[in-house]
């Protein structure tokens, strides 16, 4: 009994000593792994065919790649001779005619078409504007030729003065089965190089804010989408959308048109280059139905958040053409796509000018108005020959702070990139001229929940005996942390740990702690000649009104022609005018859009927005 026990316990201790098989990734069959990679999109595949030998076999096999063609590329092939160069081209595997097809292939009798797929199987087709139809384009005194590399055909077509623009294209392709979008591709003014930096003169550009120019587009199977356009916005090559279409499982024949013809003006100054057909669900479409610009917005700028959530313009939004197939809800995203869209681009362009615009108050004051706030507001530290600067009043406790408020441009500016400046007063007019810095620095943003008045230089301040309930009238969103000073007249700069959007236009500067004691009196005093706050102010355009304490906000657009529109009343009331037309936003906003669609398309759909300026 024992000794079996025995032989057996020797067994186990045999069998747990010996190395069980060891397995890798590399032990999968290739097959297996084929079938894995048919799940995964072309760039995936790339990168994981370097795991190891065999995922590298995998990678190339037929299976993977076949799933990855269009449903139609046997007859692209059959077609389009220039896929195959040479006979031994006709054995070639699935990713080479995958790599062929991604690459831009001209075909026609003139290389002016141009088509390419897009990684996600959607075809893509680009035609130059010498393959259209275009009225008086021989006539040197209306269009030129121009030589740029900003085409896709190294050629751009320039209209300099005309009274009638028509220009029709067509188009006879073997497009896969799905939804496809059209675009012309133009822009308003005549770029030219000059010393390596890109030049656009616009003083041809007229005549294109009086009326829309009409788009067109109609299939052989009686499809047909339409579209009129502003163009208002020059310097940048925009894609204007014509509209969509559908292809079922049988070849697709186009027309598309661009006119212009009113003749009670001339109009020119405008680049026609091409039209752009590429798959809906890399288009406009996507971004406006995934909130993509929304998304991009709340990412670059998460202080924003508080105004996601309420969007009004202060203006007739008018669809560009009647299109009662949109449902409210579709509408109010397409709104949502451009305000957004226009807000990050006014957010991100690069301003250096300063933000403050007026003084709003000072927790104290020695001597009023020779030292009040408002002389902060001046740069340099001497006015008319007297010394120009705040001062606080004495202090026994060295400890007391003091305040400075001030009411910044707009009521939405971004602070993240700001700069602060400040230059301590020197007493030269005392003995041993000493500087009445304070210790540290604090700055907080916030909006006012009441009315508040500015500093004014006749009589009283405005905020005089409410120092105590000052603070009571201001919601503060943000607070810095403690910047020391250095105790010396130098210009001091601080910078923001983290992007700050300041929603209200309140900024207060805290001064903490006090170094310097008069002689004449024994007490405590701080002295500030100057302050500037360097930030990025929102344009003009939007106005923001706070709906709570919380910092909940309605985003307001007020477009320029409305501005005008209400100063004009005002000189000449009892006339009427015509309302604000919602054009000129959807013009403005199209640079932005670009951006995206440039992303999205890779470099394979040419799609340029070569000028990020504002208008």
């Amino acid at each position: 009994m024992g000794a079996n026990n025995s032989g057996l316990v020797d067994h186990e201790k045999l069998t747990s000593n010996m190395s069980p098989l060891e397995t890798g990734l590399g032990d999968l069959p290739e097959s297996c792994i084929a079938l894995v990679l048919t799940h995964l999109d072309p760039i995936q595949i790339s990168k994981i065919s370097r795991v190891s030998r065999t995922f590298h076999q995998a990678s190339l096999t037929d299976l993977v790649w076949e799933p990855k063609l269009p449903q139609n590329y046997q007859i692209l092939l059959k077609n389009y001779k220039n896929l195959l160069s040479n006979a031994s081209d006709q054995h070639l595997t699935k990713k080479d005619i995958f790599v062929r097809l991604c690459r831009p292939n001209h075909f026609g009798s003139s290389n002016y078409k141009v088509f390419w797929m897009e990684k996600n199987r959607g075809m893509c087709v680009c035609i130059s504007w010498k393959e259209m139809k275009i009225t008086g384009i021989e006539d040197r005194r209306y269009w030129t030729h121009v030589t740029s590399d900003e085409s896709r055909f190294n050629t751009f077509a320039f209209l300099k003065q005309i009274w009638w623009v028509e220009v029709e294209g067509n188009l006879e392709f073997e497009f896969p089965a799905g939804n496809y979008s059209v675009f012309f591709r133009l822009q308003l003014g005549k770029t030219s190089t000059r010393l390596g930096r890109r030049i656009c003169t616009v003083d041809q550009v007229h005549g294109w804010n009086i009326k829309p120019v009409q788009f067109q587009l109609s299939t052989s199977n009686g499809q047909q989408a339409s579209a009129q356009y502003y163009l208002n916005e020059p310097g940048k090559w925009i894609n204007y959308y014509v509209g969509d279409f559908v292809v079922d499982s049988m070849q697709t024949k186009l027309k598309f048109s661009m006119t212009q013809i009113d003749c009670t003006h001339t109009k020119g100054g405008l680049c026609l280059d091409s039209v752009l057909i590429i798959p809906t669900h890399i288009g406009p479409k996507k971004m406006i139905g995934n909130d993509l610009c929304k998304h991009l917005c709340l990412k670059r700028f998460p202080e924003i958040s508080s105004v996601g959530n309420m969007i009004e313009v202060e203006n007739t939004v008018l669809p560009v053409v009647s299109q009662p197939e949109k449902s409210t809800e579709w509408l109010c995203l397409e709104r949502n796509h451009r305000v957004y869209a226009f807000l990050s681009r006014g957010l991100s362009n690069c301003m250096t000018e300063d933000c403050l615009i007026d003084a709003i108050h000072a927790s104290s004051t020695d001597n009023y108005p020779e030292e009040s706030i408002l002389n902060t507001l001046k740069p340099g530290d001497r006015v008319e020959r007297r010394a120009s600067y705040w001062s606080s009043g004495g202090q026994s406790d060295p400890t007391v702070p003091e305040t400075l408020t001030y009411k910044l441009i707009s009521k939405l500016c971004l602070i993240s990139e700001i700069h602060k400046h400040y230059d301590f007063v020197t007493a030269y007019f005392q003995f041993g001229f000493p500087i009445y810095s304070a210790k540290a620095v604090r700055f907080r943003v916030g909006h006012p929940n009441v009315k508040i008045d500015v500093e004014s230089d006749n009589g009283q301040e405005s905020v005089a005996g409410q120092a105590r309930s000052f603070s009571d009238k201001v919601v503060w969103t943000y607070t810095s942390p403690e910047f020391p000073l250095v105790q010396d007249n130098i210009l001091q700069k601080f910078k923001l740990p983290e992007p700050v959007l300041c929603i209200g236009g309140i900024l207060q500067v805290e001064l903490l702690g006090r170094v310097q004691k008069q002689q004449l009196d024994g007490l405590y005093y701080i002295c500030v000649s100057h302050v500037q706050v360097v930030g990025r102010p929102l344009l003009s355009t939007f106005d923001v009104e706070i709906l709570d304490e919380s910092g909940k906000c309605s985003l307001k657009y007020c477009p320029k022609e409305r501005l005008l529109c209400e100063s004009s009343n005002k000189s000449t009331k009892g006339e009427s005018s015509s309302p604000p037309r919602f054009h000129r936003f959807r013009a403005s906003l199209r640079g932005w859009e670009q951006m995206i669609l440039t992303t999205l398309l890779g470099a394979g759909a040419g799609v340029v927005d070569d000028d990020d300026s504002d208008d």
